[in-house]
């Protein structure tokens, strides 16, 4: 009989919680400025400032009001100098943010981290990024603008026959995110 009770009083807390649940979707876009430079046919190149597109599924905790995590792709093709090509970075991130109280009630700053598994070039890696941000509500729907400044960078170079890469990058990233 107790374990019915407390397997009822779990589940009960469980759908307490998830009825103020806030799922959400989002999408974004960044202007990428990657500081290592490449090796490739040993020509030493920087790389060029590119564009990076991410989307992400995410959950805003109810029991920790400020907390939200997410699930994240992310891409990036930046080009190398002197025409030497591209690489790509391709990575699956687990973000968590944390919103940070402030008095302005339709703005709200948050700071984040990011930890996942990627693909530099022929390489798998480990990406890890910080982001440091603000939101936006937008009064008559619900979608809340984001501007956020990030840094990512990965465990190890990306190391092949005739290449050899680094990946650290600064981004500043625009994102709507939609909250159902």
């Amino acid at each position: 009989m107790k374990f019915k009770t407390l397997l009822l009083a779990c589940l009960s807390l469980f759908l307490t919680f998830s009825a103020h649940a806030e799922f959400y979707v989002s999408a974004g876009a960044a202007i990428s400025k990657n500081t290592a430079s490449a090796t490739k046919n040993l020509y030493k190149a920087d790389y060029d400032t590119s564009a990076v597109y991410s989307v992400a599924f995410g959950y805003d905790l109810p029991f920790i009001d400020i907390v939200r995590v997410e699930a994240e792709y992310l891409h990036n093709r930046a080009q190398i100098k002197k025409g030497l090509g591209y690489v790509n970075l391709d990575a699956l991130m687990a973000n968590a943010y944390v919103d940070i109280p402030f008095v302005l009630p339709l703005i709200t700053p948050y700071a984040g981290a990011g930890i996942g598994y990627g693909r530099f070039e022929t390489s798998n890696v480990l990406p890890m990024q910080l982001m440091l941000g603000f939101d936006a509500e937008i009064f008559v729907i619900p979608v809340i603008g984001s501007v956020e400044y990030r840094f990512m960078q990965t465990n190890r170079p990306a190391k092949d026959a005739n290449s050899k890469e680094k990946y650290y990058s600064h981004m500043l990233m625009a994102k709507l995110r939609y909250e159902f």
